[in-house]
């Protein structure tokens, strides 16, 4: 079932709002989600004909089991977006939280469970930080590798240039 981004905001929204205080009315859908009221009545309504949700006129708005089951992976993949873009990619809360909202909706399947895998191995990394994390945030904070990463790998010859991406990326050659 194809939801659209807007109808995936609604349901993750509705569960949200539910596990805080149970009783989701569409002033609460509204408020939260910084819209007018006709609008969430409009959303609810296709979310119900969908069997997502049950609501009745001025009433609250339920999730179904199916409605739960799939606002459940909604909100799993938006958090895990979250993680990985504030705690390993160093953005600003507020920026992972936007830019989360925005990727969760076109992100494959496979792209996701890539990123659930490469942050379930870095919790069970047996060293605290893991070198590959202090060493990004060291290229973060300076443009440069730090001197562990050349005792490993010993090429000194290409630091800094992203010589192995295209030049798209990093501003050599052609078009950039």
């Amino acid at each position: 079932m194809q939801l659209g981004a807007s109808g995936e905001d609604y349901l993750r929204a509705t569960l949200i709002l539910s596990l805080r205080g149970g009783l989701v009315r569409i002033t609460d859908l509204a408020d939260y989600l910084s819209v007018k009221p006709p609008s969430v009545v409009s959303a609810v309504k296709r979310l119900a004909r969908e069997g997502l949700v049950r609501h009745e006129p001025y009433g609250r708005v339920e999730l179904t089991s199916q409605g739960r089951q799939m606002a459940e992976e909604l909100y799993r993949r938006h958090e895990t977006l979250i993680t990985f873009l504030s705690r390993f990619l160093g953005l600003e809360e507020s920026v992972a939280e936007n830019d989360a909202c925005h990727m969760e909706h076109v992100l494959s399947p496979e792209a996701l469970n890539r990123i659930v895998k490469f942050l379930r191995f870095l919790e069970v990394c047996p060293a605290d930080e893991p070198r590959c994390l202090d060493a990004f945030g060291y290229y973060m904070a300076t443009n440069s590798l730090p001197d562990f990463c050349f005792q490993v790998c010993g090429n000194r010859g290409d630091e800094g240039t992203g010589s192995h991406l295209p030049s798209q990326v990093t501003g050599q050659g052609g078009v950039s």
